[in-house]
């Protein structure tokens, strides 16, 4: 039964016509089966394994002396070559170094002597997939920790194509070790741990440590294509799309939200220790998701720069697009607690414009809804602050200086629970007061964008006569500099009462990139409005 377990399991794994995950990691059947749920393998297969190791002909100790990498040189399982096993062995020391010496986590429980010694053992074998991580025995902890073994292909034949300059092959074998060992690090921490943690964990660990291989790129499509689903949905394949999410942690938390994750997850179960863990770094789940995905929109063509690989990413999903107004609309999929929805207005007229968005959602729970206003190289995100009763209204400034505006949807509700919300757009004058003047001004920066000091030039002609500042009244000549939420944050002037003739000819301004007070402005958008024209240019502020 055992030997014709292992035959259906292989065979079964190499038969699926497109790539699918289990032929990149088997261990999310060995999880499922751990917690009794579905698309598990046979339990008493399972019992079989983890009491039970390969037999092998050659074994090598790696220079660290973590690892044997437990080999065959002849028969249905033999490598390649000895150098194989060799490489397999280096790439397993880098995982060791990255996540045991350098981020602090616990080495996996030692197995006494069931692979020859307690050093952590790894097999190489024939197999349809690239990896998988078996649990052994109960560790000594007095959490649930286990001993584990992981098996990894002997060859990679017919490796997919990754980015790794060296090759498929090796790009295979790189993220393949930086994975599995993450697994059998996590059951050391939590032997029953959920799938939907462990593998968004692995996939973002695999990036971490080789962000040249880029082999966790498709899988994101599997959160891509259905961003309704809650963060913890164990079915299908959203978790590994969700290792977008903890590349976001390693980015913007550092290594040691993960670190500290694991670590609480030893005593509480995973969402609780999501909770925990937030609040251990001054956010909530609900706006550290929330924030996510508003990113995780500006990926693919909207691509905005923020995540490493953000552009060879697939689009994310949009549930709605408008570009008529006023507009209005509802869910298209309803998100569950900790899902998203997205929705797109764009087409805004060329006349300087705001956006103004109101929602109203289900009431009885918190929810982050947040607007994206973007252009080619800038995001900028706006809370529309959504109350006790469910609604929540913003206004966006400069709609029409933007590719579009996002806006993104996420309740804070349970997890298996779908929610209801409305929402609706309308344009409104631009916030800046105008003057409602018969002219038309030039307005150029240099360089733009700049990053120290830039040269602003003002020219002004009167549509009557076409001459500088014929029929203008006299006026002060200076520029307001406003931020994209159309905060006045610098005025520049020769001051008031500037004789006619200084402004008959174009006049320079010099601006440093501070505010009226003398500080340092942060990296964005800003708009240049001369004192009492209806003219707005804009100019980028770069550190």
């Amino acid at each position: 039964m055992r030997a014709i377990a292992i035959i259906l399991l292989s065979l079964v794994l190499a038969s699926f016509a497109e790539r699918t995950p289990e032929q990149k990691s088997g261990t999310i059947a060995v999880l499922k089966t751990l917690r009794g749920e579905p698309g598990g393998i046979d339990p008493e297969f399972l019992a079989y394994k983890r009491i039970t190791r390969p037999s092998t002909q050659c074994s090598y100790k790696t220079p660290g002396e973590h690892f044997w990498v437990h080999y065959d040189t002849s028969g249905y399982h033999a490598v390649d070559s000895v150098g194989f096993a060799i490489k397999i062995g280096e790439y397993l020391e880098r995982s060791w170094e990255a996540y045991i010496d350098t981020m602090g986590y616990l080495p996996p429980p030692s197995d006494g002597s069931a692979g020859g010694d307690s050093l952590y053992d790894v097999y190489l074998r024939s197999m349809g997939y690239y990896g998988l991580t078996y649990p052994g025995v109960d560790g000594p902890a007095p959490w649930e920790d286990y001993s584990s073994y992981i098996e990894i292909n002997k060859n990679f034949d017919g490796a997919y194509p990754n980015d790794d300059p060296e090759g498929p092959v090796a790009g295979a074998m790189k993220v393949t070790c930086a994975h599995e060992f993450h697994h059998a690090v996590q059951f050391g921490l939590r032997g029953t741990n959920a799938a939907w943690i462990a593998e968004m964990t692995s996939i973002s660990m695999e990036e971490r440590l080789y962000p040249q291989v880029n082999d966790y790129i498709w899988l994101v499509d599997y959160l891509m294509s259905d961003p309704h689903l809650p963060i913890n949905w164990n079915a299908g394949y959203h978790m590994y799309g969700l290792g977008l999410y903890a590349q976001y942690w390693n980015m913007v938390h550092t290594d040691d939200f993960l670190y500290t994750y694991w670590d609480t997850l030893r005593y509480i179960r995973e969402m609780d220790a999501l909770y925990t863990t937030c609040s251990a770094y001054g956010t909530t789940l609900l706006d550290d998701f929330g924030t996510f995905a508003a990113y995780a929109l500006l990926t693919g063509s909207r691509d905005c720069g923020f995540f490493p690989d953000g552009a060879a990413l697939s689009d994310m999903t949009v549930a709605r697009t408008h570009n008529s107004y006023p507009a209005n609309g509802g869910p298209a999929q309803r998100p569950y607690g900790y899902g998203i929805n997205y929705v797109i207005f764009e087409g805004f007229d060329t006349v300087s414009c705001d956006l103004n968005i109101e929602f109203t959602g289900d009431t009885g729970l918190d929810w982050s809804v947040k607007a994206i206003w973007k252009t080619a190289d800038t995001a900028v995100f706006y809370d529309l602050d959504v109350g006790d009763f469910g609604f929540g209204e913003v206004r966006v400034p400069f709609a029409n200086e933007s590719e579009f505006i996002g806006l993104a949807i996420v309740p804070a509700g349970t997890t298996m629970t779908r929610y209801n919300y409305s929402y609706s757009a309308e344009i409104l004058p631009a916030g800046i007061d105008e003057a409602e003047l018969p002219d038309k001004t030039i307005v150029s920066a240099y360089p733009n964008p700049f990053n120290s000091t830039c040269k602003i030039t003002v020219d002004c002609h009167s549509r009557e006569s076409g001459n500088p500042l014929d029929a203008i009244p006299e006026l002060p000549l200076r520029i307001e500099i406003y931020d994209i939420t159309g905060k006045l944050v610098r005025t520049l002037g020769m001051g008031e009462g500037a004789p006619r003739s200084a402004l008959r000819t174009p006049h320079s301004f010099f601006w440093d990139g501070t505010d009226n007070s003398g500080q340092p402005l942060p990296t964005g958008i800003y708009f240049i409005k001369p004192d009492g024209y209806n003219s707005i240019s804009k100019i980028t502020l770069i550190e």
